[in-house]
C-alpha cells in the first residue's frame, strides 16, 4: 500500500506536537488517515488469527490491500499546556527493554508478511527520550545488540548481553532474529518548550523477509 506515513506526521505534528498517551497517538494518527484518504479502512488493536493473542496497533485496508502498523511512543518527564489541555508525561525508564520491544515489533511485522504476502507494514516510533537516537554507543552494556541509535543498522540474530540480570530480561528471554536489514533513521516530529520538548520519530518500513 502506497501511504506516505511520514509526510502524514507533518500534518500531525501541527495540530498534535505531543499526546498524552500512545492510545492518544493511535487514535490520533487514525483519525488523520481516515481524513486525508476517506476510502481506507482503519482499525486500532486488530486481534490476528488465532492461536496468536496479539493484536496489531493500525491495521489499514485498502480494497485487498492491507497494512499493518505498529506505534510506539517513549516517553520522558513533559508538563506543558497547549490551547488549555494539560499535557503531563511521566518518565517511562528501563529503555533496554524498550528498545527490546521495538526490534521485536520489527520482528512480529516480519511474521506479519510471512502469512500476508501482498500486504506491507511498518514500525512507528515516537520519543521525547534523546537516550534513543543517541546511544547505548558502548557494545558494553547488556542491550547493546538492541540499541535504536541514529545511524545504526540493525539485521540478524538479537540477544543480550550475557551480564544481562534476569529481571532485565524477565519475559523478554528470546532472541529476536530479524530476516530484513533496518536502518535507524530519527526524523524531527516537533519541538515545544521545557525539558525533553524535542519529539523525533523513528519509521521502519519492514521487510517481507
Amino acid at each position: 500500500m502506497d501511504l506516505d506515513i511520514p509526510n502524514l506526521l507533518t500534518d500531525l505534528a501541527a495540530r498534535r506536537p505531543v499526546f498524552h498517551s500512545e492510545a492518544d497517538l493511535q487514535h490520533e494518527l487514525a483519525w488523520l488517515l481516515r481524513e486525508v484518504h476517506p476510502d481506507l479502512q482503519v482499525r486500532l488493536e486488530y486481534p490476528l488469527e488465532r492461536p496468536s493473542n496479539a493484536a496489531i496497533d493500525v491495521l489499514i485496508r485498502n480494497g485487498g490491500e492491507e497494512m499493518a502498523l505498529e506505534l510506539k511512543y517513549l516517553c520522558q518527564r513533559v508538563e506543558h499546556e497547549i490551547d488549555g489541555e494539560r499535557f503531563a508525561l511521566k518518565p517511562q525508564g528501563a529503555q533496554d527493554i524498550r528498545r527490546y520491544d521495538v526490534l521485536k515489533d520489527i520482528g512480529r511485522m516480519e511474521q506479519f508478511l510471512a502469512t500476508r504476502p501482498a500486504a506491507s507494514a511498518a514500525v512507528l516510533v515516537l520519543s521525547n527520550d534523546p537516550s534513543y537516537w543517541t546511544g547505548p554507543k558502548r557494545d558494553g552494556t547488556c542491550d547493546a545488540a538492541f540499541a535504536l541509535r541514529e545511524g545504526r543498522t540493525v539485521t540478524g540474530v538479537l540477544n543480550w548481553a550475557d551480564h544481562a540480570g534476569s529481571g532485565t530480561k524477565r519475559g523478554r528471554e528470546s532472541s529476536i532474529a530479524l530476516k530484513g536489514c533496518y536502518g535507524m533513521n530519527w526524523r524531527d516530529y516537533s519541538r515545544i518548550d521545557g525539558r525533553f520538548g524535542e519529539f523525533r520519530f523513528l519509521y521502519i518500513p519492514v521487510a517481507s523477509g
